[in-house]
């Protein structure tokens, strides 16, 4: 996505510059009230900001831009229509992150369950525990309250996560607070991620990529995620920024995000790659700053949720007794949109198919784990002949498929990467005809979050059936991506992969030299 200084952008680059300033606003805004501004002063301050920046921001957008109105009018029109629709949606979930009463305003305002869930609460609930030396932070009882009508979610992650929500508690904020601050967070951390790899395929792939931030914005999984406030969404962004950035040679600034997603689990697949294509500086990078979170998370937390973590967390998530609830009869609507590969096996047991049960997910998961390894170690030696769009397709795949091996991993969240994947694959041609309505089609089935109540698949086999779908053909994209043969060709107005490759030999062989 090339940069362009004309001094009189076009209405076209105008309206871009004005939606992505607003939406910056919105989330701005949500972050001052949050912190105790008045919401009105918290969002015309941030307005303000968006006004002074939105003439620079129109400036440096692509002079590409200036036709598209003109070529393709329907095309802008409908674009136009999804942008808008973005930005209404933020600003309701925005509503609902101030006022937990705005229930009507959140993604799903007709559905109780999802009303009153965060996920953000479980993380909140053991930055508190860890802050008055609770000696075990992963205990489930500690979890049984609420924070208003907020049913607190279980802490899974490991210890280090906690530095974030720990700088809440640092900062004196309540949980209520502390749901607008990390909305803001994630929805920024999410929206300069995807422009920045946009920016990095660049050509006219990029600039295609950019243009479909708003249909990955206002599509469920991120809307929804974004107002559960699961993280899932920031390991992804951030995982996929640090190796753009990896690849632009700059390891320390991607091992500085890449060493806290793999926090997360599910990136740390990607360690793997960076051996397999050599990317010892920035492995170097990533391993030193998860040192160093560790160190600080140690320093700042004490021992006794690391003990806890090996003493009594670990040992859970290896026997699957921290996902024993997948297995009541009672929770078969979860079990239902459960989109995992292991968790095809809890499908079929909650349809009745004899013989599935939990340990038959543990086998299939780790016999999914050694196929993405290998999947990995194929893209691995394709790399060198990938272009950048391939690339960025190739490590969303793998974000995806790694994070299909959770033994729980809902539809609101698995689908995330899918839908980044599927901006990336509609980026790499022209948005017309049948590709145009195969496209929409495919987004569709991503977008495709089934609610718990108020829809006609509240119980029944319609609710396995859709949710089988999405998953299937989200796992479809994802193995085309990585297991189709490479072509290196890149956009024409796009710097190459390869050439930057060419001209700066790989760590190994420049040390040898």
């Amino acid at each position: 996505m090339n940069s362009s200084h004309a001094l009189a952008p076009s209405l076209d680059r105008w309206v871009a510059a004005g939606l992505l300033s607003t939406l910056i606003a919105i989330l701005a805004g949500t972050a001052l009230a949050a912190f105790g501004l008045p919401p009105i002063a918290a969002f015309a301050i941030a307005a303000i900001g968006a006004a002074i920046g939105c003439s620079p921001l129109a400036k440096r957008l692509p002079a590409a831009l200036d036709t598209l109105r003109r070529d393709r009018p329907m095309l802008a029109f409908f674009w136009l229509l999804i942008a808008a629709a973005a930005l209404g949606r933020t600003v309701g979930i925005a509503w609902f992150m101030l006022d937990p009463q705005a229930q009507q305003a959140s993604a799903f305002g007709f559905d109780q369950f999802y009303t009153r869930h965060s996920c953000m609460s479980g993380y909140w609930h053991a930055a508190e525990l860890a802050d008055q030396n609770t000696p075990n932070v992963y205990l489930g009882e500690h979890y049984a309250g609420f924070y208003g009508i907020f049913k607190i979610d279980e802490y899974l992650y490991l210890p280090q996560f906690l530095i974030l929500p720990m700088l809440g508690v640092a900062a004196g904020l309540d949980f209520e607070q502390m749901r607008g601050v990390w909305f803001a967070m994630q929805g920024l951390i999410v929206l300069l991620c995807a422009l920045g790899v946009a920016k990095w395929i660049g050509g006219s792939v990029g600039r295609r990529a950019a243009l479909l931030i708003p249909a990955i914005w206002v599509a469920t999984p991120t809307a929804l995620t974004l107002q559960l406030g699961n993280f899932q969404l920031s390991a992804i962004a951030l995982s996929l920024m640090a190796f753009a950035l990896f690849w632009r040679d700059k390891p320390i600034l991607g091992g500085a995000l890449f060493g806290f997603a793999v926090f997360k689990l599910f990136p740390g697949l990607l360690g793997i790659y960076l051996i397999l294509t050599k990317r010892w500086r920035a492995l170097f990078w990533t391993l030193g700053f998860s040192a160093i979170y560790t160190v600080v998370a140690f320093l700042w937390l004490g021992e006794n949720p690391f003990r806890a973590l090996f003493e009594f967390h670990l040992p859970r998530l290896a026997s699957g007794e921290a996902w024993a609830f997948l297995e009541i009869p009672q929770l078969a609507p979860v079990a239902a949109i459960n989109d995992s590969v292991p968790g095809v096996i809890l499908k079929l047991k909650a349809l009745g198919v004899p013989g599935m049960d939990m340990a038959l997910s543990r086998h299939v998961g780790w016999v999914w784990t050694l196929i993405i390894v290998a999947l990995t170690a194929l893209a691995a030696r394709r790399a060198p002949r990938m272009s950048r769009h391939e690339l960025a397709m190739t490590w969303t795949a793998l974000l995806a498929l790694a994070a299909f091996r959770s033994p729980f991993l809902p539809d609101h969240t698995g689908l995330f990467a899918p839908l980044w994947l599927w901006s990336l694959v509609a980026a790499g041609g022209a948005l017309a005809g049948g590709r145009l309505f195969k496209m929409a089609l495919l987004w569709l089935a991503f977008a495709a979050v089934i609610p718990f109540m108020g829809t006609p698949l509240d119980n029944g086999l319609d609710r396995f059936v859709v949710s089988g779908i999405s998953q299937i053909v989200a796992i479809a994209l994802c193995l085309w991506t990585v297991l189709r043969t490479p072509t290196g060709v890149e956009s024409e107005d796009a710097p190459t992969a390869n050439a930057a490759a060419q001209a700066m030999p790989q760590e190994g062989e420049a040390r040898a030299a």
